[in-house]
């Protein structure tokens, strides 16, 4: 099991990465210009690509952003026990299915109980 000073470390490591390579995060999903991935290192291989490329022009606006990742409430995680669903990695699972929103999850699942 990594260890919370390694996370930490491993999390500075990617925003220094990201502001360099102007990758943003909004707490769920990480952002180069107009793409979007779950997985860090989708976006920095792509950042990379591109910046390597001749004639690659950096985005003077660029304001590195890294929000903190988002972790259901007490309360979420309550809801989520009842009606069956998971958390994992900035997704909502039930039934097979991934949600972005944890009320489509809970629709879903109020809908199709037991999958």
């Amino acid at each position: 099991m990594e260890s919370t000073r390694d996370t930490r470390a491993r999390q500075e490591s990617d925003e220094a990465l990201a502001a360099q390579y102007e990758i943003s995060f909004d707490g769920r999903r990480y952002a180069f210009r107009q793409h979007h991935y779950d997985v860090f290192r989708d976006a920095l291989h792509y950042a990379v690509a591109e910046h390597a490329k001749a004639g690659f022009l950096r985005d003077d606006a660029f304001q590195p952003s890294w929000v903190a990742a988002y972790h259901p409430t007490d309360e979420d995680e309550g809801m989520m026990r009842m009606h069956g669903i998971a958390y994992i990695e900035g997704h909502f699972l039930y039934g097979g299915y991934r949600y972005g929103q944890l009320c489509d999850a809970i629709a879903f699942a109020a809908d199709h109980p037991n999958l």
